[in-house]
């Protein structure tokens, strides 16, 4: 006990190393933009996805270890700051009819932006007034989301199953 009170009044005394603000600045919006890949682009590093490189990826797989990316979303997950976030598993229809089919639903209420999902891709964090290839966020938001950079935007790169 006596050596946490001795370090506690050492720490108030030769004081503690004050917390730095960050170093790192943003490029200017003249090395940002346009992207490389022209100042239309809607889908930043998902240019990369091309039938090529899928398959140099899939030649690397040597094990077949699965990794689970995904997030499953429950109350129980760590929630930022007042967010919340409830799911409802209900019963709507009992069987019924002759084939006995029944249903069920399930209801969310709260927000998902910070608990576990981004579904706004690019708009979802910026610098200064402007996210990705420098589009003004005033120029692009809707009050039912944004007209620009959406996830719909990221495609599959033109990969076809043939």
């Amino acid at each position: 006990m006596r050596r946490q009170v001795l370090f506690i009044i050492a720490a108030l005394f030769l004081g503690v190393p004050a917390a730095r603000a960050e170093s790192w600045q943003p490029p200017d919006a003249k090395q940002r933009c346009p992207s490389k890949w022209g100042r239309d682009d809607e889908r930043g590093a998902a240019n990369h996805v091309k039938p090529a490189s899928v398959a140099r990826a899939a030649r690397l797989i040597r094990t077949g270890e699965i990794i689970e990316l995904g997030h499953v979303l429950s109350q129980e997950m760590p929630l930022f700051g007042s967010r919340r976030f409830d799911l409802y598993l209900k019963r709507s229809n009992p069987p019924a009819g002759t084939n006995r089919r029944g249903s069920n639903e399930e209801t969310v209420d709260g927000e998902l932006g910070q608990v576990g999902a981004q579904l706004d891709m690019f708009p979802h964090q910026s610098i200064g007034d402007e996210t990705y290839n420098c589009h003004r966020i005033d120029d692009i938001a809707t009050r039912t989301g944004f007209s620009k950079l959406g996830i719909e935007k990221l495609g599959s790169g033109g990969i076809s199953a043939s």
